[in-house]
């Protein structure tokens, strides 16, 4: 079974970094990538996922929306908050919504 997860952060940077780190588990993931959490949620509407893996700061809505939303509306999937620790508090207010928590930067 090939899991399919979508990562979630304005940093395209940080999304192409996550891609290449990554890219050895493309035969057991199936990967997307966006850039907003309204992008997000269009593309989960099309398509289902398992793992949803967001940043807490983003433009327009941030992370700890997203999330309540994701967990509203598909409470199966798996919820993921890739955060620095100088936001412990916006990711403090996640704690019901995201399953698990990993700091930035991230290293392989």
């Amino acid at each position: 079974m090939r899991y399919r997860v979508l990562f979630v952060d304005d940093d395209a940077n940080l999304l192409a970094g996550l891609r290449r780190t990554l890219r050895g588990l493309a035969p057991q993931w199936d990967m997307s990538f966006v850039e907003s959490g309204q992008a997000a949620l269009e593309l989960l509407a099309a398509e289902p996922f398992d793992v949803i893996v967001t940043d807490m700061r983003m433009p327009g809505m941030d992370g700890a929306t997203l999330l309540n939303e994701v967990r509203q509306l598909y409470p199966a999937m798996l919820r993921i908050v890739l955060s620095g620790y100088s936001e412990m508090e916006s990711v403090m207010r996640t704690v019901g919504p995201a399953h698990q928590f990993l700091a930035k930067p991230c290293t392989s």
